[in-house]
């Protein structure tokens, strides 16, 4: 596995563009799978460790945006990497109204490229709840 980058580098696919995620976020992360992050502070604290995060290069996290329309519909990220076997999670979430457009295929497709063609992982898992069959099909 080659070292974690400090800055996020951006991708793009045909329908979207994957960059860092920034304050003005805020609204995204209402669509996590656990229950909504009660106040606006509380999604800042957490955006703040996603910023912390890639630059000790422990992280990665792009904010999944819409190409026709601009807005940031969900996020799509690798984190607790296992250097010593190449391996690291895939973590994402979007939007309820972006879903049944394939939009999170596309996106893992353009992480999942950059995953083993830039960083040289070999393995990637993901965490998914049980009742969450959604995520269960894509990861398939």
């Amino acid at each position: 596995m080659k070292a974690l980058p400090k800055v996020l580098e951006p991708l793009e696919t045909e329908r979207l563009y994957l960059r860092s995620m920034n304050t003005n976020d805020v609204e995204v992360m209402r669509y996590a799978s656990d229950d909504p992050f009660p106040e606006s502070a509380t999604i800042m604290v957490m955006l703040a460790s996603v910023e912390q995060l890639l630059s000790e290069g422990r992280s990665l996290e792009w904010g999944i945006v819409e190409k026709h329309s601009s807005k940031l519909i969900g996020t799509c990220g690798l984190h607790s990497f296992e250097p010593e076997i190449g391996s690291a999670e895939v973590g994402c979430m979007l939007a309820r109204k972006a879903w049944g457009n394939g939009y999170m295929r596309e996106a893992l497709g353009s992480v999942l490229a950059y995953a083993h063609q830039i960083l040289a992982l070999t393995r990637l898992r993901a965490d998914i709840d049980h009742p969450n069959t959604r995520s269960i099909r894509l990861f398939k």
